[in-house]
C-alpha cells in the first residue's frame, strides 16, 4: 500500500511540474508574440499589418494575463502581486487598443507613440515580475 501511495504521489508531482512547464512555454510564447507585434508596429508603415500585429498582441497579453510567471510562482491568486501582475496586462491592452484605434484612423505615427508608451510599460514590469 505505501508503495501504491509513493507511485501516486510521485506521478502528481511530475503531472504538476509538467503542467508548471507548459504554463512557462505558454507564457513564454506569449512575450514572443508581444515583442513580435511591438517589433512590426514600430517599424511598420502599412496599416493591416500593423492592425494584425495589434490584434496578435491583445491576444497574447490576455493569454499571459492568466499565467503565472516564475517570479510569482506559489503566489496566492489574490495576493497583491498576483493582481499587480494582472493589472499590468490591463494597462497593457488599453496601450494596445489605442493603438488600435489610431491604426484604423490612419495615424499610424500616434499609433508609434502609443507603441512606444507600451515599450516602457515593458521595460517598467519586467523589473517587478521578470
Amino acid at each position: 500500500m505505501r508503495q501504491i501511495s509513493l507511485v501516486v504521489l510521485s506521478t502528481a508531482l511530475f503531472c504538476s511540474s509538467l503542467t508548471f512547464a507548459a504554463r512557462a512555454a505558454d507564457l513564454e510564447g506569449d512575450m514572443l508574440s508581444l515583442s513580435s507585434g511591438l517589433s512590426t508596429v514600430l517599424s511598420s508603415n502599412q496599416p493591416g499589418e500593423m492592425q494584425q500585429a495589434l490584434t496578435q498582441m491583445r491576444t497574447a497579453a490576455k493569454d499571459a494575463k492568466t499565467a503565472t510567471p516564475p517570479s510569482l510562482a506559489g503566489s496566492a491568486p489574490q495576493s497583491p502581486a498576483m493582481q499587480g501582475w494582472r493589472n499590468a496586462f490591463d494597462q497593457l491592452i488599453t496601450k494596445v487598443d489605442q493603438s488600435e484605434q489610431h491604426v484604423k484612423l490612419g495615424k499610424l505615427a500616434e499609433a508609434k507613440q502609443t507603441a512606444q508608451q507600451i515599450s516602457v510599460l515593458r521595460n517598467e514590469n519586467h523589473r517587478k515580475y521578470r
